[in-house]
């Protein structure tokens, strides 16, 4: 959970030099404005109330009640009597401790309790970020375009929803999300108009002018609290067990592979459920630019994780080169985009399998121009490492699902002597073995992947189908033909 204990203090400045609390600091960060009509589609749980609305095809995410002219006075004056109240604590005090002085001292207005909690969780807590983090469970990303404007939630259930939540001016924006990326050792200011960090389960975008025009930007992505493992793969339709199997052993096999897809796609999620398949035994080198956003459902005992670009000026290319010197049995990559992804297949050349993603709108053989392409640039020979794609694709709100799998065949491997030519007397052939989130059973005959499980496990091909269906048949329902 984020850390909210603390998140105060620079706030507490005025204080600590004798300023008196009410001429600085004591307004909200933010405001609630009058709820949109529309018909209420769901109740969510918490101290104050919380309901999503539908009004001419838009969803709205409705906190408590607006706040009047009287209300926002009330509640300048009780935030200044709760820093001064905070100051003089001899240790730091948390919500609930904020939020059961402040109700007292409201007792008796209609509005004590919401107030009380607004001004607890602007004054101890992080404002509206921590108000909306509170429902974590289906936001999944909290959205700021205009420093006055309503904040927007991208949510698991209805999409995109418009608040009731604005912030007060750049400046309460700009100090509220100071306050929530406290221990990170960055801020957001004029010198560093644009951040990019992790907090926990959160990863936090910001940007102010010159960068950002309207004055204020941000997303606040949230990965913290749900399921990203198997079960949740299966019971969401993002594919099925057969598909599940069929990657489990690629992964044994030690095949290359690339998750493409869109932003938001799942790409990553899916990278991480497929290093869950990763032995325990094996030792992986993981490498992501600056955000720590892979989480394996099975640990991996032995795992070296390293930053591209978080600390100095070591890029993600030059740790791809240091994660080489560690003898990994095994490199996974968070995102390739640059010159990294040459000497990730260079290494794969040397016999270290990788798993990686990129961004990419287009399947079949477009994948592979774009990686022998600037600002990639792999060259041809090295380009017949790669094994398999799996493609994501978003399948409206609810979920993402694996669009298709390739696989790639060769010429210089032997593998086919038809398909693209790549120039240097490379060519590339594709083979599809799975789309819209299942494996058809056409699909599978002739798998190069089954084809190189079955010689890595010194076994014939119809063992390997066998081995495919007992898989398939623990994750769910087995769909493929008996042969």
């Amino acid at each position: 959970m984020i850390n909210i204990k603390g998140a105060f203090v620079p706030f507490l400045g005025a204080v600590i030099r004798g300023e008196k609390p009410q001429q600085r600091g004591s307004a909200l960060s933010f405001t609630l404005s009058g709820a949109w009509a529309g018909e209420i589609v769901e109740e969510r749980g918490g101290r104050i109330s919380r309901r999503i609305s539908k009004s001419r095809g838009e969803y709205f995410y409705i906190l408590g009640e607006e706040l009047s002219a009287a209300d926002k006075k009330l509640a300048e004056m009780a935030k200044a009597d709760l820093i001064d109240f905070a100051s003089a604590a001899p240790e730091e005090i948390g919500l609930e401790t904020a939020f059961n002085y402040s109700y007292g001292k409201l007792a008796g207005n209609a509005k004590a309790e919401m107030l009380a909690y607004l001004i607890s969780h602007d004054t101890v807590g992080n404002g509206p970020l921590g108000i909306l983090l509170e429902d974590k469970a289906v936001i999944e990303e909290i959205e700021v375009s205009t420093p006055t404007g309503p904040i927007s939630v991208y949510t698991s259930n209805y999409g995109r929803c418009r608040t009731n939540i604005s912030f007060t001016g750049e400046e309460a924006f700009r100090h509220t999300i100071n306050k929530f990326i406290y221990e990170q050792d960055k801020e957001l200011n004029d010198a560093s108009p644009v951040i990019d960090v992790q907090v926990n389960e959160a990863r936090v975008h910001a940007q102010v002018k010159p960068y950002a025009s309207s004055g204020a930007a941000a997303s606040i992505r949230i990965g913290g609290g749900k399921e990203i493992g198997i079960k949740a793969m299966l019971s969401g339709r993002s594919l099925d067990a057969n598909i599940l199997a069929y990657l489990s052993m690629a992964v044994e096999a030690r095949m290359n592979m690339v998750v493409a897809g869109a932003p938001a796609s799942g790409k990553t999620t899916l990278l991480s459920l497929i290093g869950s398949f990763i032995s325990k035994q094996s030792k992986l080198v993981v490498i992501e630019e600056d955000i720590n956003e892979l989480r394996f459902e099975e640990p991996v005992m032995n795992v070296t994780s390293l930053y591209g670009s978080r600390f100095g000026n070591v890029n993600p290319s030059e740790q791809v080169i240091n994660a080489l010197r560690l003898r990994p049995d095994r490199i996974i990559i968070g995102e390739i985009r640059g010159r990294e992804a040459s000497e990730l297949f260079s290494g794969a050349n040397l016999g270290i399998p990788f798993i990686t993603t990129m961004h990419s709108n287009e399947e079949n053989l477009a994948i592979i121009k774009r990686l022998i392409s600037k600002p990639m640039s792999v060259e041809a020979r090295s380009m017949s490492m790669l094994d398999l794609a799996v493609y994501m694709r978003q399948s409206g709100v609810r979920s993402r699902i694996v669009s298709s799998i390739k696989e790639y065949l060769w010429f210089s491997r032997a593998e086919t002597e038809a398909g693209m030519d790549l120039g240097e007397g490379e060519s590339v052939e594709e083979k599809t073995v799975a789309k819209d989130g299942v494996m058809p059973p056409e699909c599978i005959g002739d798998s190069k992947v089954i084809t190189c499980y079955a010689k890595f496990a010194a076994i014939t091909y119809k063992s390997a189908l066998r081995e495919l269906r007992r898989r398939a048949a623990e994750y769910g329902k087995y769909t493929l033909p008996e042969g």
